[in-house]
């Protein structure tokens, strides 16, 4: 998550390779990196907006546009006598906690100090979910109404307060149709992608086990059976 301290919305998220990160986690080359929330249908349909590139001298541009400069040569930018620096929380021996390191000297490039502090995950959990106690933390995000309500909600735990996203995110649960609901998710990302409270690292994935007859699967858009049933077709021509 972003910390919140006068950092231009998307400067971090532009300091960070997000493909090269992936690739250090053992992704498959084509996960899909983004910037926002969307339905499970536009994911299938790979109906999302690009995201933000990764672009170090843009990100350097907007923290001096911000105010950040590094006014004594130490290599951190500093703002009214106060440094870009700030201590990310993330559960000990996680891939995330891999992701940090990897996070932390990127951010160095552009100026910006990140402290890393490993914890104990049901600790990282009290402290984000339930005490807010946290400049910056590396933890799971919920792609669902549910998680959506929690980060977004009037009870956000990165202190995100926006009532028009959660005024959409509401609706979403008074309609039944899926071009409604995909209409109102695609604003949502409009919104989210300008504001960017969270910075969206790369995706969860899991593995599946299919029969070589099943057709119509592919990665990582229609990976699961389960899931994605109305797109697979048998080889032999039968119905699944």
């Amino acid at each position: 998550t972003q910390p919140t301290s006068g950092y231009s919305p998307s400067s971090l998220t532009l300091a960070i390779n997000r493909r090269e990160l992936a690739q250090l986690v053992n992704l498959p080359e084509d996960v899909p990196i983004f910037d926002g929330i969307f339905t499970g249908r536009q994911f299938r349909r790979r109906a999302l907006p690009d995201p933000l590139p990764y672009d170090p001298e843009r990100a350097k541009r907007l923290l001096d546009e911000a105010g950040w400069r590094d006014q004594d040569g130490d290599g951190i930018r500093e703002r009214a006598g106060v440094k870009a620096q700030f201590t990310a929380i993330v559960a000990a021996g996680s891939v995330l906690e891999k992701a940090a390191v990897y996070v932390q000297e990127q951010l160095r490039r552009v100026g910006v100090r990140m402290d890393v502090q490993t914890l104990e995950s049901g600790v990282v959990w009290e402290r984000v979910y339930n005490n807010g106690e946290f400049e910056a933390a590396f933890h799971r995000f919920f792609n669902s109404n549910e998680g959506y309500l929690k980060f977004f909600g009037e009870r956000s735990p990165v202190g995100y307060r926006n009532p028009k996203v959660l005024e959409l995110v509401n609706a979403t649960h008074e309609t039944a149709d899926p071009d409604i609901e995909d209409g109102i998710y695609a604003e949502v990302m409009k919104i989210l992608r300008e504001e960017l409270p969270l910075t969206f690292l790369f995706p969860s994935v899991e593995t599946f086990v299919a029969h070589r007859r099943i057709r119509g699967l592919s990665t990582p858009f229609r990976a699961d059976p389960v899931w994605f049933m109305e797109y697979l077709w048998l080889e032999d021509g039968s119905q699944q």
